[in-house]
């Protein structure tokens, strides 16, 4: 017998993958079960979806520890890279890491790049609001006698047409999207989600999508804006409107996130003396070398 295989997981197999995977439960994604000498030694979850640029799909895998060190990582993402090799062009690593952690160095040691770095920023609402005004007074000037939009919450706008311009953005399929904002508008999930659409006439052109952690901060998710109302004021009118709404519910803290190549949103969190709480990568293999 081989010392370690690797096959897409049966339906049987698919309870252990997830008991090693719990972030895939509920997610679309293709499983890999890898066995050395018979026994469960890990399991690898494939997105089926094109993320980012450049073109991949998002991977998770983890090792049982009594079988790490023997290369069953390697044999997982070999498995996964023969699968998704005719459809895209390489793998994410499904979440952002510290470059200086385990996680980090494990992506890192299956050969994994890292792509772009994303900032983690706190700051008060109060300082955000008063260095968003001035910006937005001369957005608005600038686009003279055009409408505001209306801003609306999640759970009234449709959801499928949110799902496909996120996904367009930031990746992750619009039904993974969607599935997403479907949880956070059911009537459990109300209390701690706080998402808005803005809407020009009937269209969607622009979300935040931002909510209320345990120690009631305000966390913002993403900001999205459709290609049209894109260099306008939608963009800061959305987190404006968030931030108000923070405020008026009794909030003074605000946390949220960007690449590092989104210098407006850096530039503010600067001016608004932000403190950068963390500083995360984004890790990439790419089928061939480049």
């Amino acid at each position: 017998m081989e010392e370690i295989t690797v096959s897409l997981a049966t339906d049987q197999e698919a309870r252990a993958c997830l008991a090693l995977l719990p972030e895939v439960k509920g997610a679309a994604a293709e499983l890999l079960i890898a066995r050395r000498r018979g026994a469960l030694a890990g399991a690898a979850a494939i997105f089926w979806q094109s993320w980012a640029t450049p073109a991949g799909f998002p991977i998770t895998i983890q090792v049982v520890p009594a079988e790490r060190r023997h290369g069953v990582a390697r044999r997982l993402l070999a498995g996964a890279a023969d699968l998704a090799a005719e459809e895209t062009d390489g793998l994410w690593s499904f979440d952002a890491y510290a470059e200086d952690s385990d996680a980090a160095r494990f992506v890192e040691a299956l050969g994994f790049r890292r792509e772009r770095r994303q900032h983690f920023f706190q700051a008060r609402i109060d300082a955000l609001l008063e260095n968003i005004s001035p910006l937005l007074t001369r957005l608005r000037r600038r686009e003279g006698a055009v409408s505001p939009p209306r801003i609306a919450p999640l759970g009234e706008t449709p959801l499928d047409e949110i799902g496909w311009l996120v996904s367009a953005e930031l990746g992750g399929g619009p039904f993974s999207a969607q599935a997403r904002m479907r949880s956070q508008t059911a009537p459990e999930s109300w209390v701690k989600d706080r998402s808005q659409v803005a809407m020009v006439g009937d269209q969607v052109a622009g979300v935040i999508l931002w909510r209320i952690d345990a120690d009631d901060v305000a966390v913002v998710d993403a900001r999205v804006v459709a290609a049209p109302w894109r260099g306008g004021a939608i963009n800061l009118t959305l987190l404006e409107a968030g931030l108000l709404r923070g405020k008026a519910e009794g909030l003074t803290e605000v946390r949220f996130h960007c690449d590092d190549t989104v210098r407006d949103t850096i530039s503010l969190a600067r001016r608004a003396q932000a403190r950068e709480v963390a500083t995360k990568a984004a890790w990439y293999l790419p089928f061939s070398a480049e």
